[in-house]
């Protein structure tokens, strides 16, 4: 075993750290990814309506926007291990409040919370966290510490989904999965502050020694390579369909058909044991396609073409009822095969848009991006892909129908939303997958272009 690590360039006491910061990496989220495996009874648990619980996800996007730019060099100042206790304390200790206090906490209180929660776990911890996987081994097998890394990322996001759907099978509810979630990430403190390496810090000197107006004018000046405009724009145009996979997919079979919450959940959990692909993705880039860009443009027409069957069956099937008493769903909301066909497309979208999610930031590298601008290219294109992450759940949640509750806040009748209005959104993300084949068309007519000028060059 330990030649076998060595190989790696891990040491038995590297690779135990890397397991353990891979550990805190994903629990950090254990309370966030609630949304996921109970897409319904986690607003309702908070006391929020879709339409006010999508304005909370969207805090997502908005810290990761203007954070990434404005104030990801703040954590570069201090020490990896710092930076990712006293993170994960924060994350730890704002959901603990949302979970103890909820139903009870103000809207306007409840933005405050998840803008901060995301402000310390988007923008301040993961570069720490990256640090310290990078430092894991030495610069050869960096590779092997990232694809480690993210790997277990995934089977961990499996399975805590996993617990949530068990705890919903026993009858725990809402409430009581938020707490458990809340003490998993407090619980994860205590593992990076034996793993994280002592006296690193996040940034290197470089950028420890940068501003941020040095960092945004190191974005204007990328901001002139068309690669990384249609990097961004594709990342764009596909992180749409990535919003509502990982969210909104369960939540619209719950709001167009009454799907149960153990459904749901189930569902939610097979769709994240899929965000594994993109390790698929790596051999098919590498030993199918002729680069990144021609795997994109060929996911991208299967994705709009899934979205699209996706719409027709809904158009196709509207729900026999509009509302039934909350709990109590009638027995054929559907015809019978319609929701397994449902089901099947929806997780055939999400596999493919999760394939596509894993490379679609490789073309600047293939497109050889200075490496001096390399990450202001990458922090540009995460700045414009990732708006969808901040609008998609704002126009998802406001989508969807809001259920009768009585004055204490009790769901008395569950109202479902049109099937017509979800096939709509289908269409629209459809046409956004469509164009992204347009721009990874673009991406490889300009490669072919810049191979050519290369060659010229070289003649």
């Amino acid at each position: 075993m330990k030649k076998l690590l060595q190989s790696f360039g891990f040491a038995p006491r590297t690779f135990v750290q890397l397991l353990f910061i891979t550990l805190n990496a994903q629990l950090l989220y254990a309370f966030w990814d609630i949304r996921n495996t109970l897409p319904k009874d986690f607003p309702i648990a908070m006391g929020v309506t879709d339409a006010q619980a999508g304005q909370l996800y969207s805090m997502q996007g908005l810290v990761i926007i203007l954070g990434t730019i404005l104030l990801g060099w703040i954590g570069d100042r201090f020490s990896v291990r710092t930076i990712m206790v006293l993170t994960t304390l924060g994350v730890g200790a704002i959901s603990l409040f949302i979970s103890v206090f909820s139903p009870n906490l103000s809207f306007p209180t409840l933005l405050a919370c998840f803008f901060l929660m995301l402000l310390l776990s988007e923008v301040l911890f993961k570069p720490a966290n990256f640090k310290a996987v990078r430092t894991s081994t030495s610069e050869d097998h960096q590779g092997a510490a990232f694809g480690f890394f993210e790997f277990g990322r995934g089977l961990l996001a499996f399975l805590v989904s996993l617990l949530w759907t068990a705890l919903i099978a026993a009858g725990v509810g809402a409430r009581g999965i938020m707490l458990t979630g809340s003490v998993i990430v407090l619980a994860t403190a205590i593992l990076v502050f034996w793993a994280a390496p002592k006296g690193t810090r996040v940034g290197d000197d470089d950028e420890v020694n940068a501003s941020t107006i040095e960092a945004i004018k190191g974005i204007g000046r990328v901001a002139k390579l068309p690669v990384v405009w249609l990097a961004g724009l594709n990342v764009f145009c596909i992180y749409g369909t990535f919003v509502a996979a990982g969210t909104y997919f369960a939540r619209f079979l719950q709001a167009g058909y009454g799907s149960s919450a153990l459904v749901a959940a189930v569902f939610s959990t097979v769709v994240i044991g899929l965000r594994m692909l993109p390790l698929v993705s790596s051999v098919l880039v590498e030993k199918v396609f002729k680069s990144t860009s021609h795997f994109m443009r060929f996911m991208s027409a299967v994705l709009s073409v899934l979205l699209l069957a996706i719409a027709v069956v809904l158009f196709t099937h509207p729900a026999s009822v509009t509302s039934f008493p909350a709990g109590n769903p009638p027995a054929h909301i559907v015809s019978s095969g319609v929701m397994p066909a449902l089901i099947v497309l929806m997780l055939l979208a999400s596999g493919c848009c999760f394939m596509i999610r894993g490379v679609y930031y490789a073309p600047i590298g293939e497109f050889n991006v200075p490496a001096k601008q390399s990450s202001a290219a990458m922090s540009f294109a995460i700045t414009l892909g990732y708006i969808p992450a901040l609008l998609g759940p704002i126009v998802f949640g406001g989508l969807i129908v809001p259920s009768e509750a009585d004055a204490s806040g009790n769901i008395i009748t569950e109202q479902l939303t049109p099937t017509s209005t979800l096939g709509a959104a289908f269409v629209g993300l459809a046409a956004l997958a469509a164009v992204a084949f347009c721009l990874s068309s673009v991406l490889i007519r300009l490669k072919n272009r810049q191979d050519a000028d290369a060659r010229k060059a070289a003649a």
